[in-house]
């Protein structure tokens, strides 16, 4: 037998219970220790004596179930998240299917693919295209001008020819003044009419305002209108109904209307061509297209403008943040003649030197007009925090909904005072010579 004091020969120590009491003293003596070390600070300062507070068995039984119930409230919450995140995976693939698309992933197409109801397109896409149409447009307008200076009879022999070339566009420049409504709004335009537009700078005014009523109806008749048949009154009626989905649900308005844009007319039929160009431009449609038929320069622009409608409408959006993804509306605004000039909605094609020095200057004409896009973003508050005790949940907040503008084209324009000085400012009309002069600098 070995005896408790003399280890055995393998080196281990054998078990006695009459030593087990002296290793559990030494064991507290170490941890009264270790405490006493973290409550000085590492060992800096006078040792303190550690305070044990003794908890009941009720209390302990009480703080016990509450933290039990936290930790159900807290898994309950997250099974309603994921089961959320299920819900929206399971819409957002159902509304692919109906959009005729694939359930993941989008791809940016140009205008070659506005008929596609799952395709996207960027503002990047937009801006080249409207380039074209803007390019388009401005042809239009200086064939339209150069045609009418043609058909202008000769003088009279042994006069200026330069000085009556102006004569054969005042009938064009009165049909532009009866068409556009705001015009009013600009003193210089004004001035002319009162003079009866005689005025050897007219060129230039005209061609602006052809662009200008041109751009109008593509703002209100073709761009902010649903095109879809060739009914006018069946157009009103899905203009309004996706005026009230959009205000409504964001979301289900733009699937409903790329699915309705989905099996839109690819062109416009004859009589509402001329509908559109009767109620837009009245005067100036009966002048220049006399003709039951529309002309082929007319109905160039007019299909231009249509495929462009198209592409913004019958395409996603990539819109992104919470509660507006794809729910992008694209609007288009001409702004109003006479306006004062905002360098974030307009853009000048001409160098302006009263802007420059931070003189107050006003539109002159619109060359063409710009986008906006309307996305629904959802505001709602997030629900406020319940007490743990409380038997019922609070109710829900009251859903909230913003929509938010981004200019994604400025509009292109022409100010008034680049209008005056467009003949040298040496025989405009006596009341804008002295606002010539002081606006515009001439190009040498």
């Amino acid at each position: 037998m070995y005896s408790q004091r003399s280890p055995p020969p393998n080196g281990f120590q054998q078990y006695s219970p009459q030593i087990q009491p002296n290793y559990e003293q030494q064991q507290q003596g170490s941890m009264q220790q270790i405490l006493q070390y973290g409550a000085n600070g590492g060992g800096g300062g006078q040792p303190q004596q550690m305070v044990v507070q003794q908890v009941g068995d009720d209390e302990y039984n009480r703080l016990l179930k509450n933290y039990r119930l936290a930790h159900e409230r807290i898994e309950d919450q997250r099974l309603q998240m994921l089961e959320q995140e299920k819900q929206n995976a399971s819409l957002r693939k159902h509304i692919a299917l109906l959009e005729g698309g694939e359930a993941g992933g989008v791809s940016v197409v140009g205008a070659h693919s506005a008929g596609g109801g799952g395709s996207t397109v960027d503002d990047f896409t937009i801006k080249n295209s409207s380039s074209g149409l803007e390019r388009r447009i401005n042809r239009w307008a200086a064939d339209t001008l150069s045609a009418h200076a043609r058909a202008a009879p000769p003088p009279p022999p042994g006069t200026d020819v330069a000085a009556f070339a102006h004569l054969a566009l005042i009938p064009l420049a009165e049909a532009l003044y009866s068409d556009i409504d705001t015009v009013n709004n600009s003193p210089f335009l004004l001035g002319l009419a009162q003079q009866g537009f005689d005025y050897p700078g007219l060129g230039i005014v005209v061609q602006s305002l052809l662009r200008h009523v041109m751009s109008l109806m593509l703002s209100d008749g073709i761009v902010n209108q649903l095109l879809v048949t060739n009914s006018a009154e069946a157009n009103q009626e899905l203009t309004k109904l996706h005026e009230q989905l959009f205000n409504r649900e964001p979301l289900v308005a733009s699937v409903w209307r790329r699915q309705t844009f989905s099996a839109a007319v690819e062109t416009l039929g004859p009589a509402m061509a001329l509908s559109i160009f009767g109620e837009h431009m009245p005067s100036l449609f009966n002048l220049i297209n006399p003709a039951p038929t529309l002309s082929p320069a007319l109905s160039d622009v007019l299909e231009a403008s249509y495929t462009f409608s198209r592409m913004l409408h019958a395409s996603k959006s990539p819109v992104g943040g919470a509660g507006g993804e794809g729910s992008g509306f694209y609007r288009a605004f001409c702004p109003v003649i006479g306006s004062q000039l905002d360098p974030t909605q307009l853009e000048l094609i001409k160098k302006c030197y009263r802007c420059e020095r931070g003189e107050p200057e006003r539109v002159g004409a619109c060359l063409f007009p710009g986008l906006v896009k309307e996305s629904a973003i959802d505001t709602t508050p997030l629900p406020p925090q319940t007490s743990l005790r409380a038997n019922g949940g609070a109710p829900p907040p009251k859903k909230k909904r913003e929509t938010r503008r981004v200019v994604v084209r400025r509009a292109q324009v022409i100010c008034e005072c680049a209008l005056a000085a467009a003949h040298g400012g040496a025989r405009a009309p006596p009341q804008q010579q002295q606002q010539v002069q002081q606006g515009y600098q001439i190009p040498q």
